[in-house]
């Protein structure tokens, strides 16, 4: 059975090796983007048939991809757009049934997810994490400037129950969408209007078990159609216990609790308007995280989330083809609860199992942290269609309003663990973050020919952020602004709805948010100290490409180059200089002290595809994989290795669909090689370098060769039986293989049985 597994491994992973986006259809039961026009334009059809027609013509008509929205902020073709982007369709979020966001792009082409504990999971793309990322819900912006750097656990804050598809785009985003956008954008797409059977009232519900954690939930949803408006209501539950990995290692603290509700209305005002208004709610309770245990400290989070909108969209053709008017407000709560367990002369825990228990005992000291961010938000953009629709012209512009406030307080087992308030939190009390932008851009097919098309696309954006938070410590009163530009262009050649091959050219940049210039504290493995003069780090990413898209071939591919200026680069600081800022050797403890300076640059490189071949009979194969590489030029002029970058990665399978009987099954492997580049910061991270032998020691640098590899073997399977009926098994990690993606903090599931049942009426 063994020879059997690694011989299936090795041809898939053979057929991977040229990266893919496995394409399929939404089901019925699910809405699309078109779902959601208004039924009739008295204008034209609201978007070009053009596509369509041409592949009538060839004697081939090819199912056309889902929208893509995210690339450019406009609705279009996936396969006609200039970058490397990938859809996870509604049918692929239901087979999966994902319990968290980060989960649902574990076997998307060039989306590393790495946990540091449950309930977390932070997307890398391209090499970029953190907020290097942007995180969209519905096209408005998630993320905040009090979003981690580094790894975190923001992107499982979105319940995945609530969506339709999620869209990625890897690359610069930041013309389009602003700062943050620099590695990619991810686009979470929230349930369409959903038309009951009985075309008033309906209902929909799932239910879910997961034998690696022992835990399991359920969604629940009512819809309504009327001649006033369509609406849904509903909610989810999911509790996870402690995370067994492979091998049966359990992963303390791993467990937590998230629930989650969703509100979504739309009205047709006239003949060609939409107003939607639309609500989610998410909290995500008591995931622990452990991967500094070994040096006596243990964390707790509790987050609670919740986005609302109201958008008016007008629907058209020619100079006033698309219009959207969106007011939104976001609210994010963090509560951070941190114990310090009493250790011995080497800042090694005295009793991991007590420690884990987080009794009075064990524990010397604890703390907690509270940040709670409203943010307001606005945008508005406008597309034309030109020149019998072969010029697209689109504008906008977008603010948002961070308010934060901020508390803390402390105990300790020599002040008879009485709470005392702390002068400030993590930031500064009422601190604020402002950003607004602009931006313009066209595209145009200036040469067209048959079936052949040449496409010119230009875009630029003016970016504006101002940040106020008042006596930072060392800093006193920090405020800071910072305007700049950002431009791409992007050259294709189009045949028909065959072939795209495209050369890219993109900036983008970062605002320093008030996490890296005016935050205070320790983050597990050093003492953060705030620098209110730092500058926006900004890029420039080459991208050439090319895709196929054949009755029974598919074909992605592109190369990447990325060039970062002004990189963050952790500076340490002498006693002398943070005893300047005003800390004590006691708040510091016995982890140094760094702060964040515009001191480096970077060079990262990839490439990534994915192939997808079929069906014959009902048989398909698909497979994807991505390389990426990065170094950064510190101050010093010194070149190593950047942080965190994933190792040569990928996934791939054969399945099978009968549409009649209601059945499918496939086999698919998820596999990595070694990752042993590793950075000096790397090298000092617990979550890549502990000694297994001596928990809560590091290796040295010699003994540390980073990251195992490691490949997995999968099977799901399902059946509908009725049209208001399905059923989903999986099967993971067949051989109980012991693993983690590089950089968690937790191992991943062992062998995993997962089953949902989801009914509709």
């Amino acid at each position: 059975m063994s020879r059997l597994f690694t011989s299936a491994a090795v041809l898939l992973c053979l057929l991977s090796l040229p990266a893919l986006a496995q394409k399929a259809p939404a089901p019925a039961s699910d809405s699309t983007l078109e779902d959601e026009l208004p039924a009739e334009d008295p204008e034209g059809p609201a978007e070009d048939p053009e596509g369509d027609a041409e592949a009538e013509e060839s004697g081939l008509k090819l199912e056309m991809e889902e929208m893509f929205i995210v690339a450019n902020r406009s609705k279009r073709e996936q396969f006609a757009t200039g970058r490397s982007v990938d859809t996870v369709s509604a049918e692929t979020l239901a087979r999966k049934s994902p319990e968290a966001l980060p989960d649902a792009l574990n076997e998307t082409t060039g989306v590393h997810v790495q946990k540091t504990n449950g309930g977390a999971g932070a997307p890398i793309i391209r090499g970029m994490v953190g907020p290097d990322n942007l995180i969209l819900v519905d096209g408005v912006r998630f993320n905040n400037s009090t979003f981690r750097t580094g790894p975190n656990q923001y992107l499982s804050m979105i319940d995945p129950w609530s969506l339709e598809r999620v869209e990625v785009v890897r690359g610069p985003g930041s013309v389009w969408y602003g700062s943050d956008a620099m590695g990619g954008v991810i686009n979470a797409v929230t349930l369409g209007h959903r038309t009951p059977a009985n075309d008033f009232l309906g209902a929909s519900g799932r239910l879910l078990f997961n034998s690696a954690v022992m835990g399991g939930g359920g969604s629940a949803q009512a819809d309504l159609t009327s001649d006033f408006t369509n609406a849904f209501a509903g909610g989810s539950y999911l509790h996870n216990g402690d995370l067994r990995a492979g091998g049966g290692e359990m992963q303390p603290l791993s467990d937590y609790n998230r629930f989650g509700g969703r509100f979504k209305a739309s009205q047709i005002v006239g003949r060609n308007w939409e107003v939607t208004e639309a609500a989610f709610w998410n909290s995500l309770y008591g995931a622990g995280r452990t991967d500094t245990l070994g040096q006596g400290r243990v964390r707790n989070y509790d987050n609670d989330d919740l986005l609302s909108y109201v958008r008016a969209e007008r629907f058209g053709s020619g100079w006033l083809h698309n219009v959207q008017l969106n007011l939104s407000y976001h609210r994010t709560r963090e509560l951070m609860s941190d114990f310090r367990c009493k250790t011995d002369d080497n800042g090694i825990t005295l009793d991991r199992d007590a420690c884990i228990g987080v009794g009075q005992d064990i524990l010397k000291k604890k703390a907690e942290n509270e940040d709670i961010v409203h943010t307001p938000g606005f945008f508005a953009t406008w597309e034309a269609r030109l020149w019998d629709k072969r010029l697209r012209v689109q504008a906008g512009g977008e603010g948002y309003y961070d308010l934060v406030k901020s508390s803390a307080r402390e105990a300790a087992a020599d002040g008879n663990w009485e709470w005392k308030d702390k002068d400030r939190g993590t930031y500064s009390d009422d601190s604020t973050y402002l950003s607004l932008g602009a931006f313009l851009g066209s595209d145009v097919d200036f040469v067209k020919f048959g079936k052949s098309r040449f496409n010119l696309g230009l875009g630029g954006r003016v970016s504006h952020f101002a940040a106020s938070a008042a006596d930072v410590p060392g800093l006193g009163d920090v405020d800071y602004s910072n305007t700049g530009l950002v431009g791409t262009a992007g050259l294709k050649y189009l045949y028909g709805d065959l072939l795209n091959v495209y050369a890219d050219f993109s900036q983008g940049f970062r605002s320093p948010n008030l996490q890296e210039s005016t935050a205070l504290g320790n983050t597990g493995k050093s003492f953060e100290a705030p620098n209110g003069s730092l500058e926006p780090v900004r890029s420039n990413t080459l991208e050439v490409g090319a895709k196929v898209n054949q009755q029974y071939v598919r074909v992605n591919a592109a190369g990447f180059v990325t060039w970062l200026d002004n990189v963050f680069e952790r500076v340490e600081l002498t006693q002398p200089e943070w005893e300047a800022l005003g800390l004590t050797a006691e708040d510091v403890g016995d982890v140094p002290v760094y702060r964040r300076e515009n001191a480096a640059s970077g060079l990262y490189k990839g490439v990534e595809g994915g192939l997808a071949v079929g069906p014959f009979a009902g048989v398909s194969l698909w497979g994807n994989t991505a390389w990426v590489t990065g170094d950064i030029e510190n101050a010093a002029g010194e070149e190593n290795p950047a942080s965190r970058v994933p190792p040569l990665m990928g996934a791939g399978g054969i399945k099978w669909e009968d549409g009649d009987l209601g059945l499918y099954a496939e086999f698919f492997v998820r596999w990595a090689v070694r990752q042993d580049r590793l950075a000096g910061e790397d090298y000092t991270d617990l979550r890549i370098c502990e000694d297994p032998a001596h928990p809560g020691t590091l290796l040295s640098k010699e003994a540390c060769d980073g990251t195992p590899g490691w490949v997995t073997y999968n099977i799901r399977a399902g059946y509908s039986p009725f049209d208001f009926l399905d059923a989903n098994i999986s099967l993971e990690n067949l051989a109980d293989t012991n693993y983690k993606y590089h950089g968690s903090g937790i191992d991943a599931p062992g062998f995993t049985g997962m089953a949902t049942v989801s009914a509709r009426y």
